[in-house]
């Protein structure tokens, strides 16, 4: 006797094979499975061999592919799918969405792979085998993995290791020293001799065994060991329930001579058989729920149920049960029924009046012996019992009963309606049978009435049962591409849009669903194509099933519009459903379920969605699931949404990028109860993409670690699957072991090292900690990996430098290791790894994560000799890069110079120290200027602020005959203008602007002097001195106006040229003789006037005057005021640099020759003397 291994092996061809595949005679793989079964009998000690294996060949594909005769099929599950072409990811390779010892998804083969003869694919086959029926993984590292990578650094022998398991050493080939030219190919890596393992090089012929616990290494960084708690393949094989029998050691023990060729048949599967079994007590009877139920059986088998179908039906406590018909029959009675009919006319209108729940196990079994006659005598088939009831009684048959369904190799779906009364729902029996189980709440909108969300889902639910359960090939189903439901929100028109890809086409149909069927509250339909065709022809073909569709070729790609027109005031909702069908069975269209899983009774629900386009993943996707825990009486008591990740941080998510999102999900926060999980699929803002064609090529890199990594990836058309509700029950006892179980492990864990800074950055994925999230983390570190992995608590060392901030699962988390504040770890080898504690239970932690090594160098000391080296060479800085995941000592050889805190800080402390100079120098400049305008601001007078005298204003002395004698009231009056300010250009921006630009007189001696002077002005009345002063303003002459300094009274052109004549390069000469010259006429008695008679036109704003002074003679320097020659100055005071001789007479003069002059005051020589100093230039220029 043998044990039993797996007794439906499957090379599963009927889901994406081409149909041109028919022609070519199918391969022969007699010989693979034969020595397959051989090499699994020695690799497990003579504990198992394949004993039978089917193939499924599709349903287009002749008999005479195959030399054997192609029996039917029954519904036997596939194991191992063969593609058209070869799958991304190699030539054969394990889809695994769940943990350790878990079996997994499907194996992928590719058919050009079988075509070609290989001698090595048995080995591949048995190695797959069990990853896929035992759940063990690979013990191998891939490309590029920084979880798994291909070696490792072993600190205890102080070498490279390449990642791997085997009785004798391994050899790296190259691969660990970073050698372009080395290439990673297990077979050649092994010893000659090496018996182990399958699980890293199956290929090689000295290789017949798994790694036990004798050869099992523990501290390679494997996908196994991570993901199995470090156990060896055999243990983890050994403990599976395969080999839980009785009958083991009798096997194993037995003499006999074993034959281990498997039988092999091939099959089609071309027919299904439901038998429902339906409750009609009164139970389900709430409002509207049986008519509901009615309604969508009949709508379901007139039109939806395919032909190659057969249908019966047992209702439960009843005499009156319906045999197994076809469908699909030329029969017609003479009123034109067939069998369609006959099986929703077998449903009662009303169910019975009985309070008491009927048999379910009785009906059970009459079912089971229905089928197994007709299979007796009309072939195999697929069998499938359809259960519909408020749930189930605890009964100790019920075991008996799923023994008997899964002999019969009978599946059951089974579908809690209208609610769950009884102590237990219906998901056991679909889940021992490999079935499905559905759940549909009866929603009440009053008293009387039911909403028409029941009728939508309950109609649904069924058209599932025959997508899950379709013998044939699944794109002659169509499928649902678009979902709304239209709620009265004050809106008189409803506009939406969906999207049809290219890989949909007809048949196709828009669908709106209404509650009353009499008068539908509804004003209008239509429908836009891309094209902006319009339909809005109604088809009432469908309206007894509330069902209202329009007349529409649904047929164009692109974006579709639609606009709703409801009538206002409705209570019941509206629904819009858009149906298409794949183009073909090789076209990719977008698919998606749903599973709910658990690893063992002590760990949570495991939510997995599978979210591929054809046999492609699609990432990026958003998987939404709303978690509904109803009460009583229908109403949600607590609802919440979660997102589905597919993180690849291994709990619960096993691998990145292969299209299944997971996720935990935990009733510890809400209690024991029903739970209800609805699932909603989309292309997340248009930003899904899946792998491009150009990734399907075959490169013998192995699959897969951490992430599958594809050549290219390429974005797909918007999308929405809405998937069937799945309900399960939470019982008290659950929720307390669930509380004590050990999951939300770190898989991803992984370090940089900042050498230049002295630093260690650590970066994982957030754990989803059963279903709540982290609370804090533990990291601790030591100097050994075993210390590390088993010493945890006690041999490792607490970080206790800052603390990760927690953040939702699936967030990226980052925590910075600075070792400027721990320089002992410097230059030392040290193993780091964390663990979480949930939130809603922080005294129990989750697992401990993988290891990382992290070695920080200390900063090399500062150079004695400058560098020599060029601007664009390496850094002095050793490189330790290497390809066996080896933490550098230094930096990367890519940086020409560290920019590290040494130059950095300097730099800031620099910047900071100039930015502070310069605003202490701005404030003291500030300071300053306000100072010299206050004392520039008290000598002006107010009056000086309302002048408004122009630019073009000249002031000149008058004639002695146009003299006024009263100069009294040009020094006394209440405007008396300042001397030394009147005949200053005034602007009309403003006073302070226009003297700061013209004049720079500021100093404080000068300003005294000049009040000094005032004050002298004001007390002299001396009437004879001068004559009237005339103002030639805009060619316009005022008289009788305040004497004017001369020096006031010249304009910028006579101050220029001035100006450029005392310091002219002829200074020296010139001046003396232009001195003699003024001094002789001074002496004659000379006088000037100012429209006088001894003057002729001197051009005085536009005027021509004549000049009185010899040709080529130059203005004499500027006088004194007339006013200030009774101080007791010296005459011999330098006025702007020019020795002025002693005289008693006035330069100017309005007055009799012979009359007396006032004495000179030679003040104003000594105000101006000081342009002689250091400061003479820049009065010149700023007095001009």
């Amino acid at each position: 006797m043998t044990a039993v291994i797996h007794e439906g092996d499957v090379c599963d061809t009927s889901r994406r094979k081409r149909l041109n595949f028919g022609v070519v005679p199918f391969f022969d793989c007699n010989a693979t499975l034969i020595s397959a079964s051989q090499y699994l009998f020695s690799a497990l000690d003579s504990r198992a061999f394949l004993r039978s294996a089917t193939v499924l060949l599709p349903p287009s594909w002749p008999d005479s592919c195959v030399s054997t005769a192609v029996l039917s099929a029954s519904g036997e599950s596939s194991d191992v799918t063969v593609l058209p072409s070869s799958p991304a990811r190699g030539k054969i390779w394990t889809q695994q969405s769940l943990g350790c010892g878990q079996s997994g998804d499907q194996i992928y083969l590719g058919y050009q792979g079988l075509l070609a003869k290989d001698n090595t694919l048995a080995r591949s086959l048995i190695k797959h085998f069990a990853m896929y029926r035992y759940g063990v993984f690979e013990e191998q590292g891939y490309f590029s993995d920084p979880i798994y990578p291909m070696c490792f650094y072993d600190d205890q022998n102080k070498q490279a290791k390449v990642t791997g398991c085997s009785d004798l050493p391994i050899q790296d080939n190259g691969i660990c020293s970073a050698d372009p030219n080395a290439v990673y190919n297990t077979t050649k890596m092994v010893d000659e001799k090496a018996r182990s393992s399958i699980m890293f090089a199956a290929e090689a012929p000295s290789v017949s065994m798994f790694c036990d616990e004798g050869n099992h290494d523990r501290l390679a960084p494997t996908k196994h060991n991570l993901m199995c708690q470090r156990r060896s393949v055999l243990d983890v094989i050994i403990n599976h329930k395969d080999f839980a029998t009785t009958n083991l050691q009798n096997i194993m023990t037995s003499n006999q001579i074993t034959d281990t060729t498997p039988m092999i048949v091939y099959k089609k599967q071309n027919l299904t058989r439901y038998v429902f079994v339906i409750e009609n007590t009164k139970d389900m009877m709430q409002r509207e729920s049986w008519s509901y139920l009615r309604l969508a059986m009949r709508q379901w088998a007139l039109y939806a149920l395919p032909d190659n179908t057969e249908i019966g039906m047992i209702p439960v406590e009843s005499t009156r049960a319906l045999n197994i018909v076809p469908v699909r029959s030329n029969l017609n009675d003479r009123f034109g029924n067939n069998n369609r009919d006959k099986f929703y006319s077998a449903l009662p209108y009303t169910p019975s009046e009985s309070m008491q729940p009927g048999c379910l196990q009785c009906s059970l079994k009459e079912a089971i012996k229905m089928l197994n006659d007709r299979t007796r005598t009309h072939g195999a088939a697929l069998n499938v019992i359809v259960v519909i009831a408020p749930g189930m009684n605890n009964s100790g048959q019920l075991g008996a009963t799923v023994k008997d369904l899964k002999r019969s190799k009978i599946r059951v779906a089974t579908i809690n309606y209208p609610d769950i009364v009884r102590p237990n729902t219906l998901r056991l029996l679909a889940e021992e049978t490999n079935g499905a189980d559905y759940t549909v709440f009866e929603q009440k909108l009053n008293v009387d009435t039911t909403l028409l969300s029941t009728y939508f889902e309950l109609h649904n639910v069924l058209y599932d049962i025959i997508t899950k359960f379709y013998s044939g090939s699944q794109s002659d189903l169509p499928i649902e591409i678009h979902r709304r439901e239209i709620t009265d929100d004050g809106r008189t028109s409803v506009t939406g849009s969906f999207m049809l890809d290219p890989s949909m086409v007809e048949p196709a149909q828009f669908t709106f669903y209404t509650h009353n069927t009499v008068t539908p509250l509804i004003k209008g339909l239509k429908l836009i194509s891309p094209s902006h065709q319009t339909f809005a022809n109604r088809n009432d073909k469908f309206i007894d099933f509330k069902m209202i569709t329009l007349n529409a070729n649904i047929s164009e790609t692109g974006t579709w519009t639609y606009i709703v027109e409801p009538y206002p005031g409705n209570p019941q909702p509206h629904f819009l459903q858009v149906m298409a069908t794949p183009r073909s069975p090789a076209a990719p269209v977008v698919r998606a379920n749903l599973r709910i899983h658990r690893n063992s009774p002590r760990e949570p629900w495991v939510m997995l969605a599978e979210i591929k386009q054809g046999d492609l993943p699609i990432l990026g996707a958003k998987v939404e699931v709303t978690v509904i825990k109803p009460e009583k009486n229908g109403s949600a008591s607590h609802k919440t949404k979660l997102e589905l990740l597919d993180t690849g941080a291994g709990d619960p998510d096993v691998t990145k990028g292969d299209g299944v999102y997971t996720r935990y999900f935990s009733a510890v926060e809400w209690g024991p109860g029903l739970y209800t999980f609805e699932v909603v699929a989309s292309d997340n803002g248009n930003t899904a993409y899946t792998w491009t064609d150009s990734s399907r090529t075959n490169e013998g890199k192995p699959c897969c670690g951490s992430t599958i990594i594809a050549n290219g990836v390429q974005p797909i058309s918007p999308f929405q699957r809405v998937l069937p509700k799945v309900t399960i029950m939470v019982t008290p006892e659950e929720i307390h072991s669930i509380g004590q179980s050990l999951v939300g492990r770190i898989g991803d864990l992984k370090v940089e090292v900042i050498p230049e800074d002295m630093r260690a950055r650590l970066s994982w994925t957030s754990p989803d900690m059963g279903g709540t999230t982290v609370s804090r983390y533990e990291i601790r570190y030591a100097t050994s990996v075993l210390d590390i992995m088993d010493k945890f608590e006690t041999a490792a060392a607490l970080w206790e430098i800052g603390h990760p901030f927690p953040l939702a699962p699936g967030s990226e988390t980052t925590f910075t290791l600075d070792m400027n504040q721990n320089r002992e770890l410097l230059d030392k080898p040290l193993y780091f790894a964390i663990k979480a504690y949930p939130k809603m239970a922080s005294e129990f932690s989750g697992p401990i994560s993988n290891w990382v090594r992290v070695l920080v160098p200390s900063p090399p000391p500062p150079p004695t000799i400058p560098p020599t080296y060029s601007a664009n060479e390496h850094s002095y800085w050793p490189s330790n890069t290497n390809s066996v995941g080896v933490d550098p000592a230094g930096p990367s050889i890519a940086k020409s110079m560290p920019v590290g805190l040494e130059l950095i800080l300097p730099v800031v402390i620099g910047i900071i120290l100039l930015l502070v100079l310069l605003m202490a120098y701005c404030y003291f400049c500030v300071v300053k200027r306000k100072v010299r305008e206050g004392h520039k601001n008290s000598g002006k007078s107010n009056a000086i602020k309302k002048d408004t005298l122009s630019s073009a204003i000249t002031i000149v002395p008058s004639s002695p005959e146009n003299a006024n004698h009263n100069l009294s009231q040009s020094y006394i009056g209440a405007d008396v203008p300042d001397p030394h300010q009147v005949g200053v250009p005034v602007s009309n921006y403003g006073y302070e602007d226009d003297t700061k630009k013209r004049y720079s007189l500021v100093n404080q001696q000068e300003q005294q002097l000049i009040e000094e002077l005032k004050q002298q002005q004001m007390h002299q009345q001396q009437r004879d001195a001068y004559g009237g002063v005339c103002v030639i303003s805009n060619n316009t002459i005022n008289r009788n106006q305040p004497i004017l300094s001369p020096y006031n009274s010249w304009s910028a052109s006579q101050l220029l040229h001035e100006h450029e004549r005392r310091h002219s390069p002829m200074e020296g000469s010139v001046m003396e003789q232009e001195q003699i010259i003024h001094q002789e006429i001074l002496m004659n008695g000379d006088h000037m006037s100012v429209n006088g008679q001894s003057m002729d036109h001197v051009s005085v704003n536009g005027h021509q005057m004549q000049d009185s002074y010899p040709q080529g003679h130059l203005p004499p320097p500027v006088p004194p005021l007339p006013a200030f020659t009774g101080n007791g100055y010296p005459l011999n005071y330098n006025i702007y640099g020019v020795h002025q001789p002693h005289v008693q007479q006035g330069i100017y003069q309005s007055m009799q020759r012979n009359e007396p002059m006032a004495p000179f005051n030679p003040s104003l020589q000594g105000s101006l003397n000081s342009v002689n100093s250091g400061e003479k230039k820049r009065r010149n220029v700023t007095m001009v």
